[in-house]
């Protein structure tokens, strides 16, 4: 395993050093008696470190008078193994190690200087895999394992190196994490405030944790020269919902009542989001069944990669359709969601129902209408080759959840203990408390189904459907365990316009049908800060359209807060 990925080591490594230096000059340490072992000291230090609260022991001390200042940190490190166990592509490493750093920056005016309600939000990350360079022809095979698409088994392959993520005032007019009004405005990202599913946060696939299915590939078309050869390309990005997107703009939430709440967002749509990229394997990327190369089905046949780290901060330049460009255009990029959050039942189980629509818009291509090119010599378009006459298309989309608890674990309560002197009354105390119901443990469920337009998206079906037990031994009360599958279904527009697209020499494109993923996984809670998680995923027909044999993925995830 490359050093560079020993994040977690590094983190570890960090809170040890940490644990000893808070601990050196303790009250615990002081009242060890001087013939005591030389080691008590350190044993004490090392408990009080690992049952605390942060994998840092509060950033050496400092955290609780820097918050009393109105300042805080917060992060997380997290390293996570991926093991090919099965199928995947075939030119792509079998396993691979991955890694993530997260910080979190807090200002809050209200205590620094008397402006209530108002605080300030700094987020950075960095991101490493196992193999990752510079180098396109050597950096992206090694980078991850199985299809790099959607349906990536490592959402953690996008977004590498050092990166800024969202920078923004946030204003609420009351304390607390569910207010009547919140407004936030800076270089944001909908995907922190929009189709919030955190059950889905805990699975490792990039379709099941991140895309959800929204952002499939766009459409896009090619002119060719006569003789066959590629001369312009255009298209865009695909709608940008992953943590690696940032840009220009601001949201609203409000709650018309304490069930009901209401939130819009309008942002600056920027092409050319993604940062330092693994291979990126759309649906047309796998090599496909052909006349010529029949050995190569399964292989990975392109790779691209851009770099902005997250600080695009001006958005790029216009549209310009004489250049071909894929990359360079703004837009607007607008959210909206409502949501009904109820507690049903008895125990008054919470659950969350929400639908929800976005607006993508940049220039893009649909996949028609497709018009064929002039036979004429010399020609900008071939005689053999069909592209897109629309160039105008904004995406657009529909998001539908339901998330519910189904049971919740009930807790007896210990009987009171009986103060009477009366020798009758000991005999016969009163009857226990009734069970209580317990707040976290139980079983909870999360669905979602998204839909956009098959004209200029390539994959417009998807839905996800999961469970997740929170403490399902009583001796691990803190431990879950999930499973969940999703599934995603690809455009008939797409498969009819690779038809009209077909050459000599490949006269045939496989269709695209179907992609799904099985994921389930058992989460440890090693003490408040620090989980492990071993997990299995099983990606059937991954390229989706049968050019790579169905992924079987085994792999453990190890996470720190600090």
């Amino acid at each position: 395993m490359n050093t560079r990925n020993h994040l977690l080591a590094a983190a570890m490594g960090i809170a040890l050093c940490a644990a000893s230096s808070a601990f050196a000059g303790s009250a615990d340490t002081a009242s060890v008696s001087a013939s005591s072992s030389p080691f008590s000291s350190i044993e004490s230090g090392v408990k009080q470190w690992w049952n605390g609260s942060s994998g840092l022991n509060n950033w050496f001390g400092l955290g609780y008078p820097l918050a009393d200042h109105g300042f805080s940190v917060t992060g997380e490190a997290k390293e996570a193994f991926f093991g090919g166990v099965s199928g995947g592509l075939k030119n792509q490493n079998q396993s691979n190690w991955a890694g993530e750093v997260k910080l979190r920056g807090l200002i809050d005016f209200e205590k620094l200087c008397g402006i209530e309600s108002l605080t300030f939000e700094s987020n950075w990350r960095y991101r490493q895999i196992n193999g990752q360079n510079d180098t396109p022809s050597t950096g992206y095979a090694a980078g991850t394992i199985g299809p790099a698409g959607a349906f990536n088994p490592n959402h953690m392959s996008s977004g590498l190196g050092m990166r800024i993520m969202t920078q923004f005032f946030q204003w609420q007019n009351e304390k607390g994490k569910d207010p009547r009004f919140l407004i936030k405005l800076g270089w944001v990202n909908p995907y922190q405030d929009f189709l919030q599913q955190p059950l889905s946060k805990m699975f490792q696939n990039n379709q099941i944790e991140s895309n959800k299915g929204i952002g499939g590939a766009t459409g896009s078309y090619t002119i060719y020269n006569a003789n066959g050869t590629p001369k312009k390309s255009f298209g865009v990005q695909s709608v940008p919902w992953s943590s690696s997107y940032a840009s220009w703009g601001g949201s609203l939430r409000a709650k018309p009542s304490a069930s009901t709440y209401v939130q819009s967002g309008l942002y600056l749509a920027i092409a050319g989001y993604g940062g330092t990229q693994t291979a990126i394997y759309g649906p047309n990327d796998v090599q496909p069944y052909t006349a010529r190369n029949g050995n190569a089905v399964g292989t990975s046949k392109n790779s691209y990669y851009y770099n902005n780290h997250g600080m695009n901060f001006q958005g790029t330049a216009p549209f310009n359709p004489n250049t071909g460009s894929s990359y360079g255009q703004n837009g607007l990029y607008n959210v909206n969601e409502i949501g009904w959050t109820p507690k049903l039942g008895a125990d008054r189980l919470e659950g969350k129902y929400a639908v929800g629509g976005y607006i993508w818009g940049q220039n893009n291509t649909d996949f028609v209408p497709a018009t064929q090119g002039s036979a004429v010599a010399n020609s900008s378009k071939s005689a053999r080759k069909a592209y897109g006459t629309s160039q105008n298309s904004t995406i657009m989309g529909m998001y539908f959840q339901a998330d519910q608890r189904l049971y919740a674990v009930k807790e007896a309560a210990p009987a009171a203990p009986s103060m009477s002197k009366n020798p009758v009354d000991s005999k016969n105390p009163a009857p226990a408390a009734a069970p209580a119901v317990s707040k976290t443990r139980g079983l909870y469920s999360f669905n979602m189904f998204t839909f956009s337009d098959p004209q200029n998206c390539a994959l417009p079906f998807y839905f996800q459907s999961g469970l997740v037990y929170k403490g399902l031994l009583d001796a691990r009360p803190l431990d879950q365990m999930g499973a969940c599958f999703g599934a995603g279904f690809y455009s008939n527009y797409y498969n009819e316009y690779l038809d009209k697209t077909a050459v000599t020499g490949r006269p045939h494109v496989p269709h695209y049908s179907s992609t799904g993923v099985l994921e389930a996984f058992y989460c440890v809670q090693m003490n408040k800060w620090a989980t492990l998680q071993p997990f299995a995923e099983w990606i059937v027909n991954p390229a989706g359209n049968g050019t790579v044999n169905n992924d079987l993925v085994l792999g453990a995830a190890v996470k720190c807060l600090f």
